[in-house]
């Protein structure tokens, strides 16, 4: 289950009382107004729609789904270019802040097999610890097919930010945080 701080973060507008989990781990936001025999839920990552039974005594109340990643604000304080490292960097981490691990995973190159059930492990302890992520400086290889990108990441509760290095490679055409 999720904190009350991750769900604040992923529906900050929304009053806390109205917010809730949905099976997936979604965050949703529950209109009181309505009383039904049945919520329905929007899984925002798939798109699918899962009918849940009020099993309580309580009037079951409809769900609203959190609003697309495409309405967050961006956890990377910088303004990005298209296709570029920066860029790359600031999608997956968008992604996997509030989004899908299955697209976040999408953005890497990692020779590892179980690397989507790491991410998925790491996914509720970043979502739950950085505030947000500012890109520094960035560095191409001569060929510009790899780019190192530093930063700062910061933490809630923190008052200095923490350092952060990025290595990308550009692979197909399409740059990919090494892992």
């Amino acid at each position: 289950m999720l904190s009350s701080s991750l769900i604040l973060s992923a529906c900050s507008n929304s009053d806390p009382d109205n917010i809730a989990i949905d099976a997936d781990d979604v965050p949703v936001v529950v209109d009181d107004a309505v009383t039904t025999d049945t919520a329905v839920l929007e899984d925002n990552a798939l798109g699918d729609m899962a009918t849940a039974s009020d099993q309580t005594s309580m009037p079951s109340p409809s769900a609203i789904p959190a609003p697309p990643l495409a309405d967050q604000p961006s956890i990377v304080t910088n303004m990005t270019e298209p296709n570029s490292p920066e860029d790359t960097v600031k999608q997956a981490l968008n992604t996997l802040y509030y989004g899908d691990v299955e697209d976040a995973v999408g953005y890497y190159q990692v020779d590892m097999a179980n690397f989507e059930q790491e991410l998925a492990n790491t996914q509720s302890a970043f979502q739950q610890t950085v505030d947000s992520v500012t890109i520094t400086d960035t560095q191409y290889s001569e060929d510009d097919t790899v780019a190192t990108i530093e930063g700062e990441l910061m933490i809630k509760g923190q008052s200095e930010p923490a350092p952060l290095t990025y290595q990308l490679k550009k692979v197909n055409g399409q740059w990919k945080i090494l892992g």
